[in-house]
């Protein structure tokens, strides 16, 4: 549990270090992303959940 409260800590520091160091850049990000269709965001966001869960199985695996 500790790990995961860990993870999602890190997790919200580092999606608060773009619109920190770059406000007008991530608006500009934002509105950009509102423009593409649903399909295409669900398509991103899957590739990244799947990327993600490799990630965490290889960490796994072999620590």
């Amino acid at each position: 549990m500790k790990v995961l409260l860990l993870a999602l800590g890190f997790m919200v520091v580092f999606e608060g270090i773009f619109p920190l160091v770059a406000p007008e850049l991530w608006q500009r990000s934002l509105e950009r992303i509102a423009q593409i269709s649903p399909e295409t965001v669900r398509r991103a966001a899957m590739l990244m959940v799947i990327c993600g869960l490799a990630w965490i199985w290889l960490l796994t695996s072999y620590i």
